[in-house]
């Protein structure tokens, strides 16, 4: 395997003691009980989140070889805490190489929540901000290459919480006047299909929608019409924000 093609793992970092355990003793913890279902890569990266002061936040800039896993208890990592309410919880202590920082810091530009990025080494040295992180398979990436192509500043596996069946939409376009939603369908059947005002969701039951976002369904099919159309709908929504 290319070296840069070599798989990581972006973890959220809430504490600066947590970034100055993986950069300086040379390990990072994750609690057991959060831990993504993938878990044994070969490079973490750590997302700085708002704990951090003005310049070192919202962004990744660190990253560093793994080395080796070890289940341990919290008390064992941190025995200056004993008495902390989870001194007895499990956490995988990954072992890390020398902490190695990226060519270009990686920002969220519009701070969207984060957990845990499956992603890849070339990808975190190529991102030039947060969502190019993802690894998007078949047509999610011509998507998402073409939405780049095209100046649409897009989010990536976006949860769209309107109610009680809140889903995760495949990209939003944040406009002025109104989000729009694209959807990627797997059924051959319908190549476009736009829902003003009315959306239908793919979880049945789903609340009622924000009034201002339009859905986009995009099934593979004629990809620079559809191009075409979100950049008349995001014109007509005032533009990206």
């Amino acid at each position: 395997m290319n070296a840069e093609e070599s798989s990581a793992l972006v973890v959220v970092v809430n504490d600066p003691r947590d970034l100055a355990h993986a950069l300086q003793d040379g390990w990072y913890r994750i609690p057991l009980a959060r831990a993504p279902a993938r878990i044994a890569v070969e490079h973490l990266a750590f997302y700085q989140t708002g704990a951090f002061p003005e310049g070192e936040r919202w962004l990744v800039r660190w990253y560093a070889a793994v080395q080796d896993y070890r289940i341990v208890r919290r008390s064992e990592l941190l025995p200056d805490e004993p008495d902390h309410p989870r001194a007895a919880d499990r956490y995988y202590r990954v072992g890390l190489g020398p902490g190695v920082a990226l060519p270009c810091p990686i920002p969220n530009r519009r701070l969207r929540r984060i957990t845990f990025i499956p992603t890849t080494l070339s990808r975190l040295l190529a991102a030039q901000e947060i969502n190019d992180l993802w690894i998007k398979a078949g047509v999610r990436e011509r998507m998402w290459q073409a939405l780049q192509q095209a100046g649409l500043d897009a989010e990536y596996q976006v949860e769209i919480a309107d109610g009680p069946a809140p889903y995760t939409a495949d990209f939003v376009l944040p406009c002025r006047d109104g989000d729009i939603v694209v959807d990627i369908e797997s059924s051959d059947d319908i190549a476009l299909s736009l829902h003003e005002g009315r959306v239908t969701y793919p979880v049945e039951g789903a609340a009622h929608p924000d009034p201002r976002r339009a859905r986009l369904r995009f099934c593979g099919q004629e990809l620079d019409g559809f191009i075409a159309q979100l950049l008349f709908m995001v014109k007509e929504r005032g533009g990206t924000v």
